[in-house]
C-alpha cells in the first residue's frame, strides 16, 4: 500500500506541475506542486540508505514523465516518435533531482525537533537551520539541473519552473540578475520550506515543544524581497527614447499548405496585400514577415526580386523577413533573416543566419553516426540546416538603432540572445513558424518563455509568427499588444500595428554581462554540499 501511495503522489506532482504552464496557467500551484512528491521521498516508508537514491530516482522519473508527457504533448503534431522519446529523456533530470533530494536533501525528523527527554541541549534555531539547509540544497540542485537541461544535446530549457511566473510581472523582474533558470530557485526553495514547516508543526504538536520558525520567515522574506524588487521596476516611469512603429504580418497558413506549390501565389498575394495596405495607412518604420515567409528561397528564386523591390519602392519603410538561404557552392542551407529598406541589391541589406538549430526539427543529431535515426526521420528532415556564426546585431536603416534577430526558438535561449547585446538602443525581433504544432498550447508556451528575454536583457521584442503569438513585448516583459480574434483566438490571419518603446541607451543588465552566473554559483554550492555530505557520512 505505501508503494502505491508513493507512485500516486509522484504522478500527482507531475500533473500539478503541468497545470502551472500554458494552456492551464494555474500559477499558484508552482509553490505546492512538489509537496506530494516530497512527502513520498521524505516520509513514506523507505528502503535502507543504499537504495534510497534509486527509489527517489524512480519516483522522480515518474513525476517527470507525467509532467513532460502532458506539457509537451503537442510534439505529436510533428512526430509521434519525438513525442514519446522526448519526455523519457527530459524526465531524467527530474529523476536525478529526486534521487539527490531523498538522500542529501532529505530533512531528518531527529533534527526537526528535540525530544523532551533528550539529553542534548535544545537549540532555539537548530531545526530552522536544518530546514534551510535542506531547502537550499534542493533549490540549488533544481537550478543546476535546469541549467544543464538548457545545454546538453544543444539544450532544451523550455518551461523551467520560473516560466510559470510569466504573467507575474513583479516576480519576474529579478531575472535580469538570475536569468529565468535562476528564478526557479525561489518557488523550489519556498515550496520545500512550506512542506518542512507542516512536518515541523506536526512533530512539535506531538511532543508539545514549539520552536521559532525562522526558516518560514526566511522563505517569506525571499518572496517579499523578490516581489518588491520587481515592483520597483514595474512602477518606474518610462524613460525617454525612440519608438519603432511596427506592422507584424501573420498569415496563419496551415503547415500542410505552407509548402504546397499550388498555394504559393496566394501566399505572395496576401503578403503583398497586407504590406501595401498597412504601409500606406499607418506609415510604419518596420514591417515584419514571419520565419520562412516566402514560398521559395529569397535569393535562389529570381521571381522574388520584383516582389520585394516593388513593395520597397512604393513606401518608405524597412522590411524584415525570414527565408531559407542556399549556398550552392558549399552545399549548405541556412535558416536566415533579412533586413532591407531600399532594395535587395542595395548596400543596406542586412543578413542573419540562425545559430541555435532545433534538434529533430532542423537537423538530426548524430545523423551520420546513428544511421537508424536517418532512416526513421529522413522523410521529415531530408537534410540538415547549417548553423550561422555571427552574433552581431543588425543596424536599422536610417536610424540609430540595432536589431537583435532571433529566429524560431532562439527567443527561448537566453545565453544566445545576450551575445547580441551592446550598450546601444536595441530591440529584439523574433520571427517564427509555430504552425508545425497547429492549435496546440505550443504557441502560448513559446511566447511565455520568450518574454523572459526582454526582462533578462531589458530590450523589448516584436514577434511575427505564421500562427500565434504575434505580439509586442516591452522591456519589463509586459505584453503591450497581441494579435487576437474573438472567434479564432491567436490563430488568426491579420496584421498587428503598434509602437515598440525603446530605451535611448539601455544599460547592460547583470545577466547580459555575466549570463547564467547565478545558476553556476548554485551548481558550485550544490556540489560543495554533496561533498560535505559524503565526507560526513563516511567519517
Amino acid at each position: 500500500m505505501p508503494r502505491l501511495i508513493a507512485l500516486s503522489f509522484a504522478l500527482l506532482s507531475g500533473v500539478l506541475l503541468a497545470l502551472c504552464f500554458p494552456r492551464f496557467n494555474v500559477e499558484a500551484l508552482v509553490w505546492v506542486w512538489a509537496a506530494p512528491l516530497l512527502i513520498s521521498l521524505w516520509w513514506l516508508p523507505r528502503p535502507e540508505t543504499g537504495r534510497r537514491f534509486w527509489r527517489g530516482f524512480g519516483l522522480g522519473y515518474l513525476t517527470g514523465l507525467a509532467f513532460f508527457g502532458i506539457n509537451l504533448a503537442w510534439i505529436h503534431e510533428v512526430t509521434l516518435v519525438g513525442a514519446i522519446i522526448f519526455p523519457f529523456y527530459l524526465a531524467l533530470f527530474l529523476a536525478v533531482w529526486a534521487g539527490l533530494s531523498t538522500t542529501i536533501g532529505r530533512p531528518r525528523d531527529a533534527q526537526l525537533h528535540t525530544p523532551p527527554d533528550s539529553e542534548a541541549k535544545p537549540s532555539l534555531f537548530r531545526t530552522s537551520f536544518h530546514s534551510l539547509r535542506c531547502a537550499f540544497f534542493n533549490a540549488a540542485t533544481w537550478v543546476t539541473l535546469e541549467w544543464l537541461r538548457g545545454y546538453l544535446l544543444t539544450g532544451f530549457g523550455w518551461n523551467g519552473l520560473g516560466v510559470a511566473f510569466h504573467d507575474n510581472l513583479n516576480l519576474i523582474q529579478i531575472a535580469e540578475i538570475t536569468g529565468v533558470t535562476g528564478l526557479s530557485f525561489l518557488p523550489m526553495f519556498a515550496g520545500c520550506v512550506l512542506v518542512i514547516t507542516v512536518r515541523r508543526f506536526q512533530l512539535e504538536i506531538r511532543h508539545q515543544q514549539l520552536r521559532p520558525h525562522l526558516d518560514f520567515g526566511v522563505a517569506l522574506a525571499a518572496v517579499a524581497a523578490t516581489f518588491l524588487y520587481g515592483l520597483n521596476h514595474t512602477l518606474k516611469p518610462k524613460g525617454d527614447g525612440p519608438s519603432v512603429k511596427c506592422v507584424l504580418v501573420q498569415l496563419a497558413i496551415p503547415q500542410e499548405l505552407k509548402w504546397d506549390p499550388a498555394q504559393a501565389p496566394n501566399i505572395i498575394a496576401d503578403l503583398q496585400a497586407f504590406t501595401r495596405t498597412y504601409a500606406s495607412t499607418t506609415d510604419p518604420d518596420l514591417i515584419i514577415w514571419p520565419e520562412s515567409s516566402l514560398p521559395t528561397p529569397l535569393f535562389a528564386d529570381p521571381a522574388n526580386d520584383p516582389i520585394i523591390n516593388g513593395l520597397l519602392e512604393e513606401d518608405d519603410f524597412a522590411l524584415m523577413l525570414g527565408t531559407n538561404e542556399y549556398d550552392l557552392v558549399n552545399d549548405k542551407v541556412f535558416n536566415s533573416a533579412v533586413l532591407v529598406q531600399e532594395s535587395l541589391q542595395s548596400a543596406d541589406l542586412q543578413l542573419y543566419r540562425k545559430i541555435h538549430l532545433v534538434p529533430f526539427g532542423e537537423f538530426i543529431p548524430f545523423r551520420e553516426r546513428l544511421p537508424f535515426l536517418d532512416a526513421w526521420l529522413k522523410d521529415l528532415i531530408p537534410g540538415d540546416f547549417t548553423r550561422g556564426t555571427s552574433t552581431e546585431p543588425l543596424p536599422f536603416p536610417d536610424k540609430d538603432l540595432q536589431v537583435i534577430p532571433l529566429i524560431c526558438f532562439e527567443d527561448t535561449v537566453g545565453r544566445l540572445a545576450r551575445r547580441f547585446v551592446r550598450p546601444e538602443a536595441q530591440f529584439m525581433v523574433n520571427m517564427t513558424n509555430d504552425g508545425w504544432f497547429r492549435r496546440s498550447p505550443a504557441a502560448e508556451q513559446h511566447v511565455a518563455n520568450a518574454r523572459f528575454r526582454c526582462v533578462e536583457l531589458r530590450r523589448p521584442m516584436a514577434r511575427a509568427c505564421n500562427t500565434g503569438v504575434t505580439c509586442l513585448i516591452d522591456a519589463q516583459g509586459r505584453m503591450i499588444s497581441k494579435l487576437e480574434d474573438p472567434d479564432e483566438g491567436i490563430f488568426v490571419k491579420g496584421a498587428l500595428v503598434g509602437a515598440l518603446p525603446i530605451a535611448d541607451a539601455a544599460p547592460l543588465t547583470f545577466y547580459a554581462r555575466f549570463g547564467d552566473l547565478f545558476s553556476g554559483i548554485m551548481a558550485a554550492l550544490a556540489i560543495l554540499l554533496m561533498i560535505r555530505h559524503h565526507h560526513t557520512a563516511s567519517s
